[in-house]
């Protein structure tokens, strides 16, 4: 059956839905103020509200980047301040009977829910422990996000439940009336939606318990490499803050590998010149993985698709010749990412780009090896699969990506278990990656995402066929998911990731 709404279709109505929010916050805190039948008390919170909403909402923003985030985050208790402000408003004006029942009272558990949310996003995002029932609550309302929202919301921060404030005004009799019943279901609906999830967010936020206790198969010294997917996807020149800040957290760790991501804005010459002599003194043993992001794209006219791939395969021979890398991937996940930027490009056309791309670059560089990286595990990844893994396929290597989602660790564990199931199709299967493992440190806790990588490092050692595993990111670049908060605290998962390398090397079989 179709759904009634395609998630581009939700994702838009909860932005616009936001926005309405925010004019109306914006509308009822400044008639409040500027009326003089307002009480003082009830003014001064209005005021209040209107004044820091604007401003704590981009603080909120722009601090989820360490790009950005260095010098704002120290600001970023403004957000869940906002939010028990509004909270306290919508509060006092259902005591004092400004607002009636009907209308005041879920508003009122709406802002409740979301200051307890924001609290605890805000003492994950500096580093402190917090009790479990307000990190469930936070999982919860990521997750009831992913569910009406986008299952994009739990990387990106732009999608997000807004606090309303109360109107403690008397409205005009018929619109005014409709407007404040529609605000009020709009509350309460948002907040049962995130105490409905509070269950499975439950599940999730213990899920990864079972990861403790895992142990790393001992390897051949060489056949394994852990690494670290470093700098944002670039479009130029890398910026310094994020060249110093990732090649001395790879130094830290002892990464193996190093994986950097490219859009097809940052392969000109001048660009790939200038990365080569960034990562001149950082390769030496360590292996290189570059990637094309093409997940920002525009998307190409149909008569220019081919034109499209073509211009691409001409990127990948400029990468080739001027970085060398070990490993080279035409397209980070084509099913997914690439495939939403560039509209719904058929498996033939992506199989005839791969089948180019391996052609040039074995011709550039016979050392360089081709990956292929299958980003999901839907039909489409599995047919991708089941061409990139065949004998006679001219793909090098396979790429993964295993992170947990809304259901933490199960999820996590049904990807390695379908993994397998590709693993075991070939008698001989070819050398395989995870490209991209990872957690997620601000919906299930800093710790959980340190189990999922520890998790995800203990399964690619004990498959023969995986050859090596990526952390996804060195730090927060717009994502909350690096092993680097933006104000520049390293995580627990870098300790992780240090301690499985350390324990490899130790243990390495002869």
């Amino acid at each position: 059956m179709r759904t009634l709404f395609a998630p581009a279709q939700l994702a838009t109505a909860h932005l616009v839905l936001t926005a309405l929010v925010l004019i109306w916050n914006l509308a009822v805190s400044g008639r409040a103020a500027r009326l003089q039948s307002t009480p003082r008390t009830m003014a001064f919170l209005c005021a209040l509200c209107g004044l820091l909403l604007l401003p704590a909402l981009t603080v909120l923003l722009v601090s989820t980047s360490v790009l950005t985030g260095r010098a704002l985050y120290t600001l970023a208790w403004v957000w869940p301040a906002t939010t028990i402000i509004v909270g306290v408003q919508a509060a006092y004006a259902l005591s004092t009977r400004a607002v009636a029942p009907p209308i005041g009272i879920p508003i009122v558990a709406y802002d409740v829910v979301l200051a307890l949310v924001a609290l605890a996003r805000y003492l994950v995002y500096r580093g402190y422990e917090i009790p479990a029932p307000l990190l469930v609550l936070s999982a919860a309302d990521a997750s009831s996000l992913a569910y009406s929202a986008s299952p994009l919301a739990l990387l990106i921060p732009w999608f997000l439940h807004v606090p309303i404030v109360a109107p403690p005004t008397k409205s005009q009799r018929g619109a005014g009336t409709v407007l404040r019943t529609a605000v009020a279901v709009l509350a309460g609906a948002w907040a049962t939606i995130i105490i409905l999830d509070v269950p499975a967010a439950t599940s999730a936020v213990r899920s990864y318990a079972n990861y403790t206790n895992e142990r790393l198969t001992e390897r051949a010294d060489s056949d394994f490499a852990i690494g670290l997917k470093i700098l944002p996807s670039l479009s130029g020149g890398a910026p310094p803050l994020a060249i110093e800040s990732d090649l001395d957290l790879a130094d830290t760790v002892g990464a193996q590998a190093l994986s950097v991501y490219l859009s097809p804005d940052g392969t000109s010459n001048a660009s790939l010149d200038s990365l080569a002599r960034t990562l001149a003194d950082q390769r030496g043993d360590r292996q290189l993985v570059i990637a094309l992001d093409l997940g920002h794209e525009s998307r190409p006219a149909a008569s220019r698709q081919a034109a499209y791939f073509d211009a691409r395969v001409a990127d990948l021979n400029r990468i080739v010749h001027i970085l060398h890398p070990d490993f080279i991937v035409p397209a980070i996940d084509p099913n997914g990412a690439a495939s939403r930027a560039l509209g719904r490009v058929p498996i033939a056309i992506w199989v005839a780009y791969f089948r180019r791309a391996a052609e040039i670059a074995h011709q550039a560089n016979p050392k360089s090896r081709v990956l292929v990286h299958v980003g999901g595990f839907g039909a489409r990844d599995s047919a991708l699969y089941a061409w990139a893994g065949a004998p006679a396929s001219p793909i090098d290597a396979i790429g993964f990506t295993l992170v947990p989602w809304l259901g933490g660790a199960a999820t996590l564990d049904a990807r390695m278990h379908t993994a397998d199931s590709w693993l075991n199709s070939y008698p001989e299967p070819k050398e395989h990656w995870v490209l991209e493992a990872g957690g997620l440190p601000m919906v299930h806790g800093e710790e959980n995402q340190a189990r999922a990588i520890w998790g995800t490092i203990a399964w690619a050692t004990s498959r023969r066929a995986v050859k090596g595993a990526i952390v996804f990111e060195a730090s927060d670049y717009g994502t909350p998911i690096g092993l680097r908060a933006p104000g520049g605290r390293v995580r627990p998962a870098a300790e992780t990731l240090a301690r499985a390398i350390r324990v490899l090397s130790e243990n390495a079989a002869p």
